[in-house]
């Protein structure tokens, strides 16, 4: 895992990791039977631009994240900069980290900021994963067909979406995409994505198997949430992903990032200045620790 915190290229999901503000609803078209809505791939547009054009926003927030894996479970402060990402590791596999690996972790974010390449290196990756982002969400209204499916709660819709047959991928990661069903709810008043969830619903091979492939039955899910009045964030990220791409090399997604605390960050923060913030955290967190809520919690983690 890099400092950006990323979860890879196979996770199509990223492509809905933004935050903008909304756009004034558009209009709806009635249908025969007297049903109001707008046409569902007409919202699904709507709301792909509104995620879309909040790419082009300055929007930078400090948050908790909670990354989980098989083999481990992170708890790490970040706080993101026009310079980039920046984290600290608080807690390895529930317990906070002790003096040694505290030392570890400021000597790691020390030699992060200070090094122009790495910095750069991870500025690169991050927005390579932008544009990945931008060509995901291109692809859902052509790549996908959706319908409206009942809801009790007059705020959200609940789309189900299956492959288009009419659709010919150009790429892999449209191949991948063309494969997916499941369900994506959306805010209609504000056309913002609350939720998605996805199921690949069939293998895909990629070169005739012979580069690879994705193995049938992998899932995601990705939650968000409007942080003020004026942005949206995700603060869930679930994929579970098998199979193998370049010839032997496994692929194997099977991690969850839950982010909670969301707190605006001041534009023009500095990578320094960003670490002043995580170390702020940090105390604010051992402090925290040592209230007897805090005790049981440890207590709990070292079981």
């Amino acid at each position: 895992m890099t400092a950006s915190g990323k979860l890879g290229p196979v996770l199509l999901g990223t492509g809905l990791l933004m935050a903008a503000t909304a756009l004034p609803l558009g209009a709806q078209t009635a249908s025969a039977n007297g049903d109001t809505r707008q046409p569902a791939i007409q919202l699904v547009r709507d709301v792909v631009y509104n995620e879309a054009q909040d790419r082009e926003r300055d929007s930078h927030w400090e948050y908790r994240s909670d990354f989980a894996t098989p083999e481990k479970r992170v708890l790490r402060e970040q706080v993101e900069t026009n310079e980039g990402p920046v984290f600290r590791m608080m807690e390895l596999n529930g317990v906070p980290l002790n003096d040694a690996q505290q030392a570890q972790e400021e000597r790691r974010i020390e030699g992060y900021i200070h090094d122009p390449a790495q910095v750069a290196r991870i500025a690169r990756a991050h927005e390579d994963d932008e544009n990945r982002v931008a060509t995901t969400l291109r692809l859902l209204p052509q790549a996908l067909l959706f319908d409206y499916l009942p809801s009790s709660n007059e705020e959200v819709a609940v789309l189900a979406f299956r492959p288009n047959p009419a659709f010919n991928p150009p790429t892999y990661e449209a191949r991948l995409i063309h494969t997916l069903t499941g369900t994506v709810t959306v805010n209609v008043r504000q056309k913002r994505m609350v939720d998605m969830r996805g199921t690949v619903a069939e293998r895909v091979d990629f070169g005739y198997g012979i580069l690879g492939h994705v193995e049938k039955g992998g899932n995601f899910e990705i939650h968000r949430r409007p942080v003020n009045a004026a942005h949206w964030k995700t603060d869930l990220v679930d994929v579970h992903l098998q199979g193998k791409v370049l010839l032997l090399k496994t692929v194997s997604k099977d991690e969850r990032e839950a982010r909670s605390d969301f707190r605006p960050v001041p534009g023009g923060t500095t990578l320094a200045e960003a670490k002043d913030m995580l170390d702020a955290a940090t105390s604010e967190a051992m402090d925290a620790s040592m209230s007897p809520a805090g005790q049981a919690r440890l207590v709990a983690g070292s079981q």
